[in-house]
């Protein structure tokens, strides 16, 4: 016991003894108010490339020219070095859907104009101002793009796409006004959250 010294000698001391018992009451862990269990619920995720592609040419009864040559920018697995589909909403997945929308949009807008389709203009024309036509026509839309039925005329959600179809600063909307501007609410919608994901 000399080689430990005093100090030794007391931590061996200490080491030896039985460990003291401390009662147990703590309380149970509690999960905080308003949570959820994600665990089980699904994934929000995006279309794919083929599926995007394909959704907005049934929505906008238009193809993308430029499909084929950024497919695989959009995430389109090409089986060579890529095997599996992209799902992330990325810089340039967003780009691309944009300048998807503005082509096919415009497209769909001028054909309407045309008399060729009904698919944007269905229950409007250029010269049509007054808020129940063009509430009739965002309701279709609502459901055709973006599966939402909505019944009243002055519903919330409407309020800025119909700023976008009744504002002008310096007087009156020509015909080629609203037609640039049914173009928007198309682009908007096909850009909408909820047109892009499942």
């Amino acid at each position: 016991m000399k080689r430990y010294g005093f100090f030794g000698m007391l931590v061996f001391t200490m080491g030896c003894g039985e460990p003291e018992k401390v009662p147990d009451n703590t309380p149970p862990l509690v999960e905080p108010s308003g949570f959820v269990d994600t665990s089980s619920q699904r994934r929000v995720r995006r279309l794919s490339a083929e599926q995007f592609h394909n959704s907005l040419q049934v929505a906008t009864n238009q193809a993308w020219s430029k499909y084929e040559r950024f497919a695989a920018a959009l995430g389109r697995a090409d089986f060579g070095e890529t095997t599996s589909e992209g799902g992330d909403i990325s810089v340039t997945f967003d780009k691309l859907v944009h300048d998807a929308a503005r082509e096919t949009c415009l497209a769909a807008v001028e054909a309407d104009v045309q008399m060729a389709d009904n698919v944007i203009l269905r229950h409007v024309s250029l010269a049509d101002r007054d808020l129940p036509k063009l509430s009739a026509n965002l309701r279709y839309l609502f459901l055709r793009f973006l599966a939402v039925q909505i019944d009243a005329d002055d519903d919330a959600r409407f309020s800025p796409w119909l700023t976008l179809l009744q504002t002008k600063a310096d007087g009156e909307l020509s015909d080629n006004d609203m037609q640039m501007r049914w173009a928007a609410v198309c682009v908007g919608l096909v850009t909408h959250p909820d047109f892009l994901t499942y």
